[in-house]
């Protein structure tokens, strides 16, 4: 670690930043950071100041998990060409509009190709009766009055038939990802939770897709961004697997990768990533790939990720990992150890979380401690 690098990383370990005023504070960072809820997000202050540490003004920055695009997007926020990448489509449409700079027009005008869908499309009725008992914790139809219930039917069919491509039709998808359900009133749902797991409640209301749409969509897309923003790229693939050409000469790969107690992310996200097309047998088949439920067979699953973060960092990048201790697994220093085998330095930090507030679920589980693993 150079002597530069060493002496902010020391400075973050001992002052924790993320912990003081202004970035303890629940809404800090910029306010896109919140564009869909999002269960297990790294929080903004803590991206923030790794990025600020590893990666040098205009470098590069690259995280093979990531999720809600947290950290790319902080990297962006702070003039770096920032990477992401997810298995999961639902982390995919979240996280890429955040890394450009969208057009308010142009996600108006999806909104209403959208709205004349809604108004002219007649839904098959196997199509419903396929859908309608869909469900875990309660069927689909549950959630909404039955009005709004046939305008989330056909908007899924609409983005099944018209997949978005631009940046601004992911803006407008994302936007609508996070308002179908939730216990404030932009949600489409009866009163419920932004993340599944607690059954809807209270009376079946109307509400409008689309005008509850557009105002979250316009919202989301005047935020505003710095001078310095630079647009990257989030890629919906595995990172297990081998890694896109463009992926190379990084500074510095920031990533926080599923805890071992984790929530079983697609469990929890079940009516947003069935709108995006899942069914029961993805479910079953899909969930299987994900590296949260991989590791807990054992953590080998790590080993393409550790030898491709050694083959495209730059000589003196840094792979940087934040993790999470449990009563069951260290998961530090079992990547630790693993790690050794591919990189020269390996060092651990812990940073215990026991007294931190949890948010209505369970978030941290039985998470003690998050830890730092610096790999270089």
């Amino acid at each position: 670690m150079s002597k530069y690098i060493d002496t902010k990383w020391r400075r973050f370990i001992k002052d924790m930043p993320h912990h003081q005023i202004p970035f303890s504070k629940r809404n800090w960072g910029n306010p896109n950071h919140s564009l869909c809820s999002y269960q297990g997000k790294l929080k903004p202050a803590i991206a923030y100041h790794l990025v600020k540490v590893f990666v040098p003004k205009a470098g590069v920055v690259f995280d093979p998990f990531a999720g809600a695009g947290t950290i790319p997007f902080e990297g962006a926020l702070n003039g770096i060409t920032a990477y992401g990448m997810d298995l999961s489509p639902l982390a995919y449409y979240i996280a890429s509009p955040k890394l450009h700079k969208n057009n308010v027009e142009s996600c108006v005008d999806y909104i209403e190709k959208l709205s004349n869908f809604i108004a002219s499309v007649e839904i098959p009725s196997e199509y419903i009766k396929a859908n309608k008992d869909f469900g875990f914790n309660k069927t689909i139809k549950e959630y909404y009055h039955q009005d709004t219930f046939m305008e989330v039917l056909k908007a899924r069919l609409f983005f099944q038939q018209n997949p978005p491509k631009t940046s601004e039709e992911k803006l407008v998808l994302a936007s609508l990802l996070h308002i179908l359900h939730g216990n404030r009133p932009y949600a489409l749902s009866r009163k419920s939770h932004p993340i599944v797991p607690y059954a809807p409640s209270g009376d079946y209301i109307y509400k409008n897709l689309v005008e509850k749409l557009k105002i979250k969509t316009i919202k989301a897309a005047t935020v505003q961004l710095p001078d310095c923003f630079v647009e990257g790229d989030i890629m919906l693939g595995d990172s297990t697997k081998v890694w896109p050409d463009n992926i190379h000469d990084i500074d510095a790969i920031i990533t926080s990768p599923p805890f071992y107690d984790s929530t079983r992310f697609y469990l929890i996200n079940w009516i947003r990533l069935w709108f995006l097309g899942w069914n029961y047998e993805d479910f079953e088949t899909e969930s299987l790939s994900f590296v949260d439920e991989k590791q807990k067979t054992d953590f080998t699953v790590y080993d393409t990720i550790f030898e491709q973060a050694k083959e495209r960092l730059k000589t003196n990048g840094y792979f940087v990992l934040h993790l999470g201790k449990s009563d069951k697994c260290n998961m530090g220093e079992v990547l630790r150890q693993k790690g050794k085998h591919w990189f020269k330095k390996a060092k651990l930090y812990d940073e215990n979380v026991t007294d931190c507030e949890s948010f209505g679920i369970r978030d941290i589980g039985r998470v003690t401690s998050h830890q730092y693993l610096i790999l270089e």
